[in-house]
């Protein structure tokens, strides 16, 4: 039982994150132009992004599923158990990635791009909470 509030519990910060992302994402035009607010949803979205890399890490932990070499391997071993769809998968690792080019800014980060892809993950959240809770209700009590 434990397990699954540390999970939930996780689930609600990157709710709140998601909605404080949601108050603040502007216009394309504004997010390019006003740097300060950029920086703000790029590090709103960093912290929604680790909600689910810890969410995929404490099921790996919780099912016993061995020892990940990399991030990459806690979505393989959830895949492989069929906690997450192949589909959500390749979505978690796109994430992953756009977080790393955040947080460790391999490159110049395109801010055309970065807009992009933080106004169309937002649903990606709402896929990879749905496909969580489906998990949580197989948990024997």
């Amino acid at each position: 039982m434990e397990h699954k509030k540390r999970i939930l519990g996780k689930l609600d910060q990157m709710h709140r994150y998601l909605k404080e992302l949601n108050e603040m994402l502007p216009s394309e035009e504004e997010y390019l132009r006003n740097t300060p607010l950029r920086r703000g949803c790029e590090k709103t979205t960093e912290l929604s992004i680790e909600c689910v890399i810890d969410i995929i890490s404490m099921i790996v932990s919780y099912c016993k599923l061995g020892v990940p070499r990399s991030e990459n391997d806690l979505v393989d071993l959830l895949i492989k158990e069929k906690i997450l769809s192949e589909k959500m998968g390749r979505v978690i690792i796109e994430m992953k990635g756009f977080r790393n080019r955040l947080v460790h800014k391999y490159g110049e980060v395109d801010n055309h791009k970065a807009y992009e892809s933080i106004s169309s993950e937002i649903e990606d959240f709402s896929l990879f909470e749905e496909e969580i809770k489906r998990y949580l209700k197989q948990i024997k009590p």
